[in-house]
């Protein structure tokens, strides 16, 4: 069943899977890109866990070296963008999932509704650094992170099927 906006996964000639629109469905999962509400409820979820791992590193770190963690140090910013950038890539690269998105039932996709490639998810989480990248959803329906990384995020479940290696 699919909806005005939602287009079946095709296939082209040479068997490569082609790029689905937005938003989309298969005819094998229904997968649906989820809106910005739910968006800001898997963000909201990752900032409040987030602070809490960054809030538990500043105090084990800073009973053995206080002046790392003082609020004007810049290896304190270095801390929480290293664990900004690990949260994301790390929780994504081996569910699809960070916690906010396995409290929702979400999950990331690349373009092709698979499992993202590592590249992809570097770019997705070092583009989540940038200051005012969380704000992009506002101009648009995907933020930033998935526009430079091509990435989607879903109810449903990742393609199973191998795609060519050169699909990006």
């Amino acid at each position: 069943m699919h909806g005005a906006n939602c287009l079946p996964l095709v296939h082209s000639p040479k068997r490569k899977l082609v790029e689905l629109p937005y938003p989309f469905t298969t005819n094998e999962y229904h997968m649906k890109q989820v809106d910005k509400g739910m968006r800001a409820g898997n963000f909201i979820i990752d900032i409040i866990v987030l602070t809490v791992i960054i809030e538990l590193f500043v105090v084990v770190i800073g009973s053995f070296y206080r002046e790392l963690v003082d609020s004007n140090s810049p290896a304190l910013e270095v801390l929480t963008a290293s664990i900004f950038f690990l949260y994301y890539f790390l929780f994504e690269l081996f569910t699809g999932k960070t916690i906010g998105k396995m409290l929702t039932k979400t999950i990331v996709v690349d373009k092709y509704g698979s499992k993202p490639k590592v590249l992809n998810l570097i770019a997705r989480s070092l583009t989540r650094l940038i200051l005012i990248e969380a704000i992009t959803f506002i101009f648009g329906p995907i933020g930033l992170h998935d526009l430079i990384s091509g990435t989607r995020v879903i109810k449903g479940k990742v393609r199973e099927k191998e795609r060519d290696d050169d699909a990006v």
